[in-house]
């Protein structure tokens, strides 16, 4: 192949791609320096390269893999694919319509997934491939590094509006607040807990980057850090 299939999330490189919004956001709050895991967009064209030299196989619209160490040779060693240090997930780089295709199981992440191990990989990769053939896209595919959460949820922000957040941490019932917007030069307010004050400012950063609009963020808390696990646009 004359390019490398695969896209770094941070390299601001997915909006010459024909990749979904999924993959093409975080790639660019990666660029920005928003909080995202390290990872990247395994492009349709990688999966193209492995059904052309026979490593997977295409049947009825599933995928399977003919020999998994095959294609762990193919990642690793035939397009360097760089190491991850924690193991992953692997789910679609694009978004799915409609009850029946979501619920279909698919489309479910695949966690905490040891790269090194090849059945792993293989697995979770032709999993989500098997995914793209029922709707019809490209075959395109985010590798991140898991992340250990304390607290996750989803926000919703726009300009000049506060910012309603749910929330639910491990073995606990989800909650609802609403967090003021913090200023250009604004502090979080110390009395609020630390993963909102961290929050806050990933809320601020989030506006910076992408603009107008309303942008609805999936993030986690670690303790340490507030991330970016997924973005998308709302329609108002």
């Amino acid at each position: 192949m004359t390019q490398t299939p695969f896209l770094w999330l941070g390299a601001n490189r997915a909006r010459r791609w024909p990749v979904g919004d999924k993959a093409r956001l975080l790639d660019k709050a990666a660029h920005a320096g928003l909080p995202v895991s390290a990872g990247a967009i395994l492009l349709d064209e990688f999966f193209a390269l492995l059904a052309a030299e026979g490593v997977v196989d295409v049947r009825d619209g599933i995928v399977t893999a003919v020999d998994d160490d095959w294609l762990h040779e193919t990642l690793y060693e035939g397009i360097r694919f760089p190491r991850l240090d924690a193991p992953a997930i692997i789910r679609a780089a694009f978004s799915v319509d409609g009850a029946a295709l979501t619920a279909d199981p698919r489309y479910a992440p695949q966690r905490a997934v040891h790269l090194d191990d090849p059945a792993q990989l293989a697995r979770g990769l032709c999993r989500v491939w098997s995914s793209a053939a029922a709707a019809g896209l490209r075959r395109d595919v985010l590798l991140m590094e898991m992340i250990a959460a304390e607290i996750e949820g989803t926000a919703v922000t726009t300009a000049n509006a506060p910012d309603p957040v749910t929330s639910q941490a491990a073995n606990a019932s989800p909650e609802t607040i609403t967090l003021p917007q913090l200023g250009r030069f604004g502090r979080p307010d110390a009395a609020l807990p630390p993963f909102a004050q961290r929050l806050q400012m990933l809320l601020r950063g989030v506006r910076r980057t992408f603009g107008g609009g309303v942008w609805q963020v999936d993030w986690l808390d670690d303790g340490r850090i507030c991330w970016i696990i997924q973005l998308h646009a709302r329609s108002i």
